[in-house]
């Protein structure tokens, strides 16, 4: 019997409750002591992109089970859940988890089978192609030259615009994302893999790499320009990259990324974003010299973004403006700072309300700053 069945709502209907349309759940990051199953309706996963905008990266319908793996493992969330259109829920809570399986059985056994690692996968992997090993043999692919955790990893395939090779690539199972922390400037850290190192494909024959959002699209003019550059890539690469990526093999993608990004002519939101990332990187091995500089070249992209950029949604405005001011904070210039946070907090449109009250809870904790300097001096 289905747990949303017209007997399960009933035996639960206690735990019923309707969530309007734009209402969250809960917010990525957060650890649960409830979850949730949909019972009409449909729930929105988001989670920050690489590109630093906020996207849809899998979704819940009727009889799915939402927050489940924090609640009980008390592992932060991978991604926020939000209601696009208003939706029905069970929210059961883990401290009345016997009561709630006693009155229905067909829940548990839905859980075991997920802890199990047999239920059906989520959308974000349902497109995870079968285990490599299993597959015929294909010997114009290049494959993966490493070993690697099935449990944490699947592989696609991409044919590389420039030099036209076909091979494989690593993505990170959504299952296996687990955030430990998020830090004020969105960069968040992970127990395990860190799913932000294999955002960025790279081909093992020529160094082309893109964020995959865009790895085909390169215009013909370009095209050629990265494959006169070929040779410079790989020695920057230094063996392939398309495999497991340790701190060193993140910097060498990073930095091919940004290499090929500025001979594609890339925007300043897209450059801003490359070098905030790898900022980050510095950060994760303790340079905090290297991490600074890399933080300045970040602001200053984020800012002529903001200033220049009429593309960008008042929505991703509101977060430049947010991260140009947190940026501001870690390089100690809180009068920039300031001006950049209250910017966040006056474009930001209602639709945004997370990153409004984020800048808002900074821009407190910026004057507190600004006071206390003004009180030593």
């Amino acid at each position: 019997m289905p747990v949303t069945s017209p007997e399960t709502q009933r035996r639960l209907a206690t735990y019923s409750q309707r969530m309007p349309a734009g209402s969250r759940l809960y917010e990525q990051g957060e650890t649960l002591d409830h979850f949730f199953v949909v019972t009409r309706g449909e729930v929105l996963f988001e989670a920050v992109s690489e590109q630093g905008e906020t996207e849809v990266v899998a979704r819940a319908t009727a009889g799915q089970l939402v927050g489940h793996v924090s609640a009980i493992s008390q592992h932060p969330t991978s991604a926020a859940a939000r209601v696009a259109h208003e939706v029905a829920v069970l929210v059961l809570p883990v401290a009345s988890l016997e009561e709630v399986l006693s009155k229905a059985p067909e829940l548990a056994v839905q859980l075991v089978y997920y802890f199990a690692g047999v239920e059906e996968v989520p959308e974000a992997d349902q497109d995870a192609p079968p285990d490599p090993q299993g597959r015929t043999d294909d010997p114009d692919l290049v494959r993966i030259p490493t070993p690697y955790d099935l449990d944490t990893f699947f592989t696609d395939t991409a044919t590389c615009p420039v030099s036209q090779t076909r091979f494989e690539f690593l993505r990170v199972r959504t299952r296996a994302v687990r955030p430990s922390e998020r830090e004020s400037d969105f960069h968040v850290r992970y127990h395990g893999v860190d799913p932000t190192r294999y955002g960025v494909v790279v081909c093992p024959h020529c160094g082309f790499a893109s964020y995959w959002d865009d790895f085909t699209r390169v215009d013909e003019s370009v095209r050629g320009r990265l494959w006169d550059d070929r040779e410079a890539r790989m020695a920057l690469a230094g063996g392939p990259l398309h495999g497991i990526r340790d701190q060193d093999a993140a910097v060498r993608v990073l930095e091919l990324a940004i290499r090929c990004y500025e001979t594609r002519g890339a925007n300043d939101s897209r450059r801003a974003v490359l070098q905030h990332r790898r900022a980050w990187l510095e950060r994760d091995a303790g340079n905090a010299a290297t991490e600074r500089s890399w933080l300045t070249l970040a602001r200053d992209s984020y800012q002529r973004a903001f200033e220049h950029d009429t593309r960008i949604s008042e929505e991703a405005a509101a977060r430049v403006a947010y991260l140009v001011g947190d940026i501001s904070v870690r390089l100690g210039d809180y009068q920039e700072a300031a001006q950049w946070l209250e910017t966040a907090v006056r474009v930001a449109p209602k639709t945004a309300s997370g990153i409004m009250r984020t800048a808002r809870d900074r821009l407190q904790d910026v004057r507190d700053a600004i006071k206390r300097e003004r009180l030593a001096s």
